[in-house]
């Protein structure tokens, strides 16, 4: 193949890739999960100015789970959270799309009716695919939408909205992407890829949300590790 026919070939692949904006949007319902604003703010540095006293690890919660895969869920919520802020004393699985905190964890805070879904512009609409108007309901550690949510809470059976469920739904979806075989067997950068299907905020993403730099995701990993050996 020439150089002519290549480069062709190149630029139809930008133009008719496929796109996705918000990376779990409920066509049905118009409700979208884009990152979180204050996300889109926080630096890429890994911070190195925190002792590891400000890890509370659960570790009762972490025993489910093999370390790689509590150090990938680690690097989703500071990947869609403030970090180290809202992370590291796990005040992110109480945070609502945009700041707000909620309380009540007897299930996702629009379902509950403590907080009420947040309209979104027009332009944010329509990146995700969606005609306006449209809004979000994104929450918790994993900024689950509610459709989302409740589709992975009535198949696990999960009760609240604990950190325990959410974590456990997040395992669930990281399963429906395919990016948990992939943790499993070590390839880090493949699940980063398959996940960032889920998670607009991971390297890879589609979505145009400005994702975190693979730098930032990999040493939130490797720190996770650390944390949940």
């Amino acid at each position: 193949m020439n150089r002519t026919a290549l480069a062709a070939l190149v630029i139809a692949a930008v133009l008719f890739w496929p796109r996705r904006s918000a990376a779990e949007t409920d066509q049905a319902t118009g409700d979208t999960g884009p990152i979180q604003p204050q996300a889109r703010n926080n630096p890429d540095a890994v911070p190195s100015d925190y002792p590891d006293e400000y890890f509370p690890v659960d570790r009762v919660r972490a025993m489910s789970y093999a370390v790689d895969v509590n150090a990938f869920l680690y690097m989703i919520r500071s990947s869609e959270h403030r970090f180290p802020t809202d992370v590291v004393n796990g005040a992110c699985y109480q945070i609502f799309y945009g700041g707000k905190r909620f309380n009540d964890l007897s299930d996702h805070p629009v379902i509950t009716g403590e907080l009420a879904p947040v309209p979104l512009p027009d332009h944010m609409c329509r990146a995700a695919g969606l005609n306006p108007p449209c809004f979000t309901t994104a929450a918790g550690g994993y900024q689950f939408i509610r459709p989302t949510w409740q589709r992975l809470r009535d198949r696990l059976g999960l009760e609240d909205f604990s950190p325990a469920s959410q974590d456990a739904a997040a395992v669930e979806l990281l399963r429906e992407v395919g990016a948990l075989d992939l943790i499993e067997q070590g390839d880090i950068e493949g699940a980063m890829k398959k996940a960032s299907k889920a998670w607009a905020s991971l390297p890879g993403s589609l979505a145009q949300q400005n994702p975190r730099a693979p730098q930032f995701a990999f040493a939130r990993f490797a720190e996770g590790q650390r944390l949940f050996a």
